[in-house]
């Protein structure tokens, strides 16, 4: 339900006058956004609320209103809910809505189905609904839709008188015709039922059968019943009451009881002897005192359309409601009710009430904060500010003047002696026969005593939020003590703390520990029944109120709660009822509930009080549903999901918003949502108020949404919707298959390629092998050719050599031969005869012929190929031109003249057909 305790103060007002009331939810046009008034209201199958609104038709989940307007925009005036379908009567319009698979409410008109055209202006102001059948009223006809064949008939009326209004009863529909009286449908005919006579101008409001007689209600505030002949008046004291209240609408209940809604004055709640049980108005709850229509739902709460806003009334609420808006009596810190008097102790003074009242007087001279108040053997007890009170009746007289009495006790096994705790310290008190005797403060005792506990032998136990636990022992004049000692709890935060016995045994509680009194080892100790039982228990304070030795209450976050001891076995039990915090505005620590008559409660507030009529467990289960979903793309604006039919969503629809509701209207009831996201994160989260949940940029999967509430200590089952994100494409199935198929091509280009590669690889091993064989061959031939050019340096110098032997020895010879020439002797001239043999041409060439060969044997070959018209004599000067002997070595060798020698130099060039500017030597050594 949505946070109604934003409205708590702003929403009911308070004037001077006040009562018990149960509570009161109101909503104005603002918080629901739509028109003022309120026309009439249903409820659905699914327990929303439907409301026949000024601006169309306004639905309530219990977290969220949203409007729907009909197609002319006009006023809807009616509503009724039949099944899955909410029918609505509007200003010339009439049909009705169905919620499609997005949680939309759709409409569909049935005006095409009426036979005849609509009177120009009717509206429809009243819908019932009787087996198959909807009977739409307006002041013009009745009109009844067959909703099996989808057909609309007019009910055929002997009159053009206006139809004031439209009842069902016990399975029958019941209508008044102005000025004809009261009818109803038999076999498809009016049936008067009461004539005009005795109606005459009285407008019926309602009617309803009891004990074979039609019970009714009119417009004047007038209560009747017909028996069938006679029109007998009744209830004539209520009608008394009722005088000059023009009543608008009415409610029969089904409990017998009955509720009026006023034109002016509010709401009437009507018991079956016509006796006013209670009356909501302004002043005391209502936002507005005219009521158009009263509707009850199927948890027993009332809703009101007023001119301006709603009101829901809890009428089966275990509380009642007395608010001091005011400041009248301020802040209830403890209460107390006799025979005659409920009293209140409050921050302002002592206030009573006697029984049957309303108004709460304060005790005259109790002005100031009012502590404790309490019967002690039929004295009545007051622990104030200014010291303690005796209260007779409605007059109070100190009989101790302290500073500031908290608490007031019976010191155990003395009737006589009363023990106070004071802000400093502690004193006692004495019966006797002329009143209350004053005894001093206890000495050496200045503590604090908010918490007491009498046991026997006069001792008692002190609780002190400072100083942690004192048990003291004190002599028979209650003056002195014998001994005295602290258990200080250093370990222990002792603000709100408190001490308390429960099934004899005395217990030490702050707001997040309990401890138990162990008498055998004279301390105070953790591990307990009771601390186990409430380990759990989220506590705000450690205050405990003992109401009697069996059971006690406490007080948690969201509810209040008390244990109590079963009387057949040694277990104890916890009861809770919900009531969150923010109801119970008291300072932490000063919590308070007293028991009155009938097992009532009554819970102190900081502006009146909260009255428990059930203290029983009330905590229940309530269903949880999802009410809407959103799904969208980022930047994009979101669009609503099926929620019958779990789509599945492309890869970037990946971000959801839901929306969800508990359809609970009650005051006190605050649903706390927890969800998760399967496939997520199976985490619940924590509790919050808030009824909506959003998750962004989801990646592909399967999700479940999971969300249940929580009411007190009950958790509802979980509602769920389960929705699937689909791959990207570029990891779909058929992606990877793709991608299987791209990576095994891949695969096989990468083989071929290095299979290639490696084959590349060999073949460049090969060639560099064999570019290494060659480059080893190439050396080798290269030191081949190097030893080569040595050895035909070393033949060319030995050729040279033997031919410069051969020129110096031929030189010799001839220098010889020309000096035996000046001889005419016969044997100088043997000798030059054997000097020419040894130096004729023919033998030196054989020689150097065979030398040159050895030394360059390809040179004639060469010569030859290139001047085939060489002669020997030829190629013997080429052979001396290429060792580079100049002319004058070449003479001798030829053994001619120099000159001879360049004539035949001349001569080989002209053969070799050379350029003038060519050396004959160079070319020759160049070949």
């Amino acid at each position: 339900m949505s946070k109604l305790i934003f409205f708590f103060f702003l929403l009911i007002p308070l004037l001077g006058y006040s009562q018990d009331m149960p509570p009161v939810v109101n909503f104005n046009a603002t918080q629901y956004a739509a028109g003022n008034q309120n026309w009439m209201i249903a409820q659905g199958v699914d327990k929303d609320i439907y409301i026949a609104n000024g601006s169309g038709l306004l639905e309530y989940t219990g977290e969220k209103w949203s409007l729907y307007a009909v197609p002319n925009n006009t006023v809807v005036r009616s509503v009724k809910v039949s099944g899955e379908r909410i029918y609505t009567g509007a200003y010339m319009e009439v049909g009705y809505w169905k919620k499609d698979d997005l949680g939309v409410l759709n409409y569909t008109s049935l005006l095409s189905q009426f036979p005849n055209k609509l009177e120009d202006g009717e509206q429809f102001w009243h819908i019932e609904t009787l087996s198959d059948y909807v009977i739409f009223q307006s002041f013009e006809g009745l009109y009844i839709y067959d909703e099996g064949a989808n057909s609309i008939s007019i009910a055929q009326l002997s009159t053009n008188n206006p139809i004031i209004n439209l009842f069902k009863e016990e399975q029958k529909i019941y209508f008044q015709v102005a000025s004809e009286g009261l009818f109803t449908i038999e076999n498809a005919q009016p049936k008067l039922v009461i004539p005009h006579k005795f109606l005459e101008n009285i407008e019926l409001l309602s009617l309803q059968r009891r004990n074979a007689e039609l019970k009714l209600v009119t417009q004047d505030g007038n209560f009747y019943s017909w028996n069938g002949e006679q029109l007998t008046r009744e209830y004539i004291e209520l009608t008394n009451s009722l005088k000059g209240k023009s009543i608008f609408s009415s409610l029969h209940l089904e409990n017998g009881n009955m509720i009026l809604g006023t034109v002016s004055d509010g709401i009437y709640q009507i018991d079956q002897n016509g006796i006013i049980l209670n009356h909501f108005n302004q002043q005391n709850g209502l936002q507005n005192n005219t009521i158009l229509s009263l509707f009850q739902d199927n948890s027993n709460n009332v809703w009101a359309g007023l001119d301006n806003g709603l009101s829901l009334i809890n009428l089966d609420s275990p509380f009642s409601i007395y608010e001091d808006s005011n400041g009248k009596i301020g802040s209830v810190y403890c209460s107390y009710q006799s025979k005659e008097y409920l009293y209140l102790g409050t921050n302002q003074g002592l206030y009573y009430r006697k029984k049957g009242n309303n108004n709460f007087e304060l005790v005259a001279g109790t002005n100031g904060q009012v502590w404790n108040i309490q019967e002690l053997d039929g004295s009545l007890l007051c622990g104030h500010n200014y010291g303690t009170f005796l209260v007779e009746g409605v007059k109070a007289t100190k009989i101790a003047d302290r500073s500031g009495t908290w608490i007031i006790k019976k010191v155990e096994g003395n009737s006589e002696i009363y023990v106070q705790g004071h802000y400093n310290g502690v004193s006692f008190l004495k019966r006797t026969k002329a009143g209350f005797e004053v005894l001093p403060m206890l000495k050496d005792f200045p503590h604090s005593s908010k918490f007491i506990i009498s046991k026997f032998n006069n001792e008692f136990w002190i609780g002190n939020e400072h100083k942690g636990i004192y048990r003291i022992e004190l002599d028979d004049s209650f003056q002195n003590i014998l001994s005295i000692k602290n258990y200080p709890l250093n370990h222990i935060s002792g603000i709100t703390s408190s001490i308390f016995t429960f099934n004899d045994t005395l217990y030490y509680a702050s707001k997040n520990v309990l401890l138990q009194y162990n008498s055998v080892s004279d301390s105070f100790q953790e591990n307990s029944r009771l601390a186990m039982l409430l380990k759990d228990v989220n506590r705000i304070s450690g205050k405990i109120i003992n109401e009697n030795d069996y059971k006690i209450w406490g007080f948690a976050n969201n509810s209040i709660f008390n244990i109590t001891k079963e009387p057949l076995n040694s277990s104890y039990v916890l009861n809770n009822l919900y009531l969150p915090k923010d109801w119970r505005t008291i300072p932490s620590g000063y919590e308070n509930i007293s028991k009155l008559d009938k097992g009532e409660y009554l819970l102190g507030i900081a502006n009146g009080f909260l009255k428990l009529h059930k203290p029983s467990n009330q905590n229940s289960a309530y269903s949880i549903r999802i009410d809407e979903i959103r799904n969208f793309k980022i930047d994009e604006d979101s669009k609503l999901v099926s929620l019958t039919q779990p789509p599945k969503f492309h890869y970037k629809e990946n971000n959801f918003s839901f929306s969800f509701s508990t359809p609970v209207y009650k005051k006190f009831i605050t649903p706390l949502y927890s969800y998760r996201l399967i496939g997520l994160s199976d985490k619940w989260t924590s509790w919050s108020e808030i009824p909506e949940a959003s998750f962004k940029n989801l990646s592909y999967g399967s999700y479940t949404f999971e969300i249940r509430n929580m009411i007190g200590k009950e958790l509802s089952s979980a509602a769920s919707y389960s929705f699937i994100i689909n791959r990207p494409f570029y990891l779909s199935y058929w992606a990877f298959l793709v991608y299987l198929v791209l990576l095994a091509l891949i695969m096989l280009i990468i083989h071929r390629l290095y299979k290639k590669h490696h084959q590349k690889l060999g073949e460049e091993r090969e060639r560099d092998l064999r570019l290494q064989n060659m480059e080893a061959e190439q050396k080798i031939i290269k030191l081949q050719n190097e030893q080569l050019e040595k050895d035909m340096a070393g033949k060319n110098r030995e050729l040279a050599a033997s031919a410069m032997s051969l020129i110096k020895k031929n030189e010799f010879l001839i220098s010889i031969k020309e000096i035996l020439k000046l001889s005419e002797s016969t044997k100088a001239k043997a000798v030059i005869k054997t000097i020419d043999k040894d130096i004729s041409e023919k033998d030196n060439w054989n020689f150097f012929k065979k030398a040159f060969n050895n030394a360059d044997k390809d040179f004639f070959k060469k010569v030859k190929a290139i001047h085939p018209d060489l002669t020997s004599n030829d190629l013997k000067l080429c052979a001396y031109l290429r060792l580079n002997l100049s002319s004058k070595e070449i003479a001798p060798l030829l053994n001619i003249s120099v000159k001879s020698v360049e004539i035949k130099r001349y001569r080989l060039r002209k053969k070799m057909d050379l350029d003038r500017d060519v050396n004959l030597t160079d070319y020759i050594l160049e070949l």
